[in-house]
């Protein structure tokens, strides 16, 4: 099932790839989310079924009119701008055969185009899913590539379509289903290329309203649901990335008392730095050995992506405060 709204540009690269490796009792459905750009024509001209979502305005609204309409056991959500890799099919029934009620897919570790903010967020992803996290089961979930038996789905009541946009609606089912006792199990033999490229303004809002919505997330969620997840990894295997975001603001700090004249600013500035290379050193070398001169380039936007968590959670505690859950 692919969700979309205004896709018409990327659904054929994204569409053929996932007829190509269909099975006879599979079925490939199109959710138009109220698009403005003729995105259901190009699906239907390529033989695919398109239904209108019947939910809220967002992503988790138009992946719930495809889940309940689907026939089959188990459902598939795929992005809009998400290019599967060849053999995918067998590789993911392989995979649903594990025991697991879910698989999920990473991210290619390639980038579309040669920008370093559409490098960066493609490669941190890529190093998340394949470096930061270790085990073969996860409390996470990203639904560029998706699959969850039915059933499960269907108890759970599939995503919840308070949550607007595309941001952390699978987090928060990722978590109700683990904390009923399913199991979701990282396939990592399915790279999937994303499509969308990013300028640096671009990626910083995008960024901005994740880190927002992760907090409000995390201060709403129920605790009696399974772990919760940060960027599908575990608390624990993102502690480096948590006390770089806080460590970070040193940098700023220990500059701006050198430019007062105070001596020890060095210092400051010196433990930030110190703090942020200690949990990011593998990424960086990782992404200069993928990337060359742009991924070089790609690992110099750690800072402002830290710098954006604290006063994002600030932002978000302060509207949890006055009444605010989404």
């Amino acid at each position: 099932m692919v969700p979309v709204h205004d896709g018409a540009g990327t659904l054929p690269a994204v569409l053929g790839p996932l007829l190509g490796e269909l099975g006879p009792a599979d079925e490939l459905i199109v959710v138009d989310d109220r698009s403005s750009d003729g995105s259901a024509g190009v699906a239907e001209a390529m033989g695919v079924r398109v239904t209108e979502s019947s939910g809220r305005p967002g992503a988790a609204g138009a992946r719930n009119t495809g889940g309940m309409a689907a026939a089959g056991d188990w459902l598939l959500f795929v992005d809009s701008d998400a290019v599967v890799p060849p053999g995918w099919r067998a590789m993911l029934e392989c995979r649903m055969g594990s025991g697991a009620e879910a698989v999920q897919a990473v991210y290619a570790g390639e980038a579309a185009g040669s920008n370093p903010s559409t490098f960066y967020k493609n490669f941190y992803y890529h190093y998340t899913f394949t470096r930061r996290i270790r085990g073969d089961h996860i409390s996470g979930c990203g639904t560029f590539f998706f699959a969850v038996r039915r059933d499960r789905f269907r108890d759970l009541g599939g995503f919840d379509d308070m949550i607007r946009g595309a941001t952390i609606e699978d987090s928060d089912f990722a978590e109700r289903l683990t904390g009923a006792g399913g199991r979701i199990v990282i396939a990592r033999e399915i790279e999937v290329f994303h499509l969308r490229q990013y300028t640096l303004t671009e990626l910083l809002l995008y960024e901005w309203r994740m880190m927002r919505a992760k907090a409000l997330y995390l201060l709403r969620r129920n605790r009696s649901h399974g772990s919760p997840s940060i960027s599908v990894a575990s608390p624990r295997e993102m502690l480096p990335v948590t006390a770089g975001a806080f460590g970070v603001w040193g940098i700023p700090a220990g500059a701006a008392a050198l430019l007062l004249g105070a001596g020890w600013g060095v210092w400051m500035l010196l433990a930030g730095l110190a703090v942020v290379a200690a949990g990011h050193a593998g990424f960086w070398t990782a992404c200069v050995r993928r990337g060359g001169v742009l991924g070089a380039k790609a690992l110099l936007l750690t800072f402002p992506d830290l710098l954006l968590v604290a006063p994002a959670v600030l932002y978000s505690l302060i509207a949890s405060a006055s009444g605010r859950r989404y």
